[in-house]
């Protein structure tokens, strides 16, 4: 599918899942180099910068959000001229398709913009999506950091480690296009002109900042799992401790019964009246002197 903005000198041409007609239109009409072309059709090449001798040539990730709250990547491309715009994608992109439908709505009531101006419209755009996305994520976090002691520990387990698989997720997209907005900065401003340097600046900040709320994310989430598997630890040793005591406890009685239980004539006791208490009262003894050692020793 394919939607154009044509005003004035402004051209924004929008290909979602384009053929190769839509490549060889775009080699014909603006002239674009038949390496990018090529790079057009095929998805999830690795997020990259080229600059042409009349056009700009980015490729970029989105992380998108399946139903089932999978991270999946979707890429799309941007071929900037200096008074066009060709985006395209194998599927549809929000940030991307909202950026279209917004300048499209305007353009009848306002000037056309041009397309330093588009371009930093369009990437400002999915970079800010992005951003609330990662958002998004701190919030999370600062739910499961507020359940932490609330003694769900276990149940915790999985919110965690789906969380943490969301992050490292994120970060798999995000990282690697560190590269696009620090070139981007020079490359940008030397393409359009130094008058736009600004926009590219700006892109930056914004793509440290994703960068920096996910390092803070990352590194918040592996204190959190820490933290949880402490808690799980020290609740497995309490309850170990609690039977292996009582598992101590009652081992000298199990075997005063055992003795007790002998078919011998020569026992204490064996054949009185009150053989059965005087057996009992020694057990008695035994679990109460055992008792008070170990509250002496304050392992109960």
């Amino acid at each position: 599918m394919k939607r154009e903005i044509v005003k004035n000198k402004f051209t924004w041409i929008d290909i979602i899942d384009p053929t190769d007609q839509d490549t060889e239109y775009l080699k014909k009409t603006f002239d674009i180099h038949p390496l990018t072309a090529n790079a057009i059709i095929p998805s999830f090449h690795y997020p990259d910068l080229d600059q042409f001798r009349n056009y700009l040539f980015i490729i970029l990730h989105y992380p998108h959000t399946c139903d089932n709250g999978e991270i999946k990547i979707r890429e799309f491309d941007i071929i900037a001229g200096k008074d066009y715009l060709v985006t395209s994608s194998r599927e549809a992109i929000r940030p991307l398709a909202n950026s279209f439908d917004t300048i499209a709505a305007a353009i009848d009531d306002s000037p056309a913009p041009d397309a330093p101006a588009a371009l930093f419209f369009l990437l400002n755009a999915f970079l800010k999506e992005v951003l609330a996305k990662v958002n998004d994520l701190s919030q999370e976090i600062d739910r499961l950091e507020s359940e932490i002691f609330t003694g769900r520990q276990r149940d915790l387990l999985h919110d965690i480690s789906e969380l943490k698989m969301k992050i490292i997720d994120y970060w798999r997209i995000v990282e690697p296009q560190r590269m696009i907005f620090d070139s981007l900065r020079a490359t940008g401003a030397n393409f359009f002109g130094a008058e736009h340097r600004h926009f590219f600046i700006l892109l930056h900040q914004t793509h440290r900042r994703i960068e920096n709320t996910l390092k803070n994310a990352k590194e918040t989430i592996e204190a959190l799992e820490e933290t949880n598997h402490i808690l799980i630890t020290v609740k497995t040793n309490e309850v170990i401790r609690v039977l292996t005591v009582f598992s101590v406890i009652f081992m000298p009685l199990t075997l005063l019964a055992s003795v007790w239980g002998m078919n011998t004539n020569f026992l204490p006791f064996h054949g009185t009246n009150d053989d059965f208490s005087y057996i009992m009262a020694i057990m008695a003894a035994c679990l109460f002197a055992m008792l008070a050692f170990f509250r002496h020793k304050k392992w109960i």
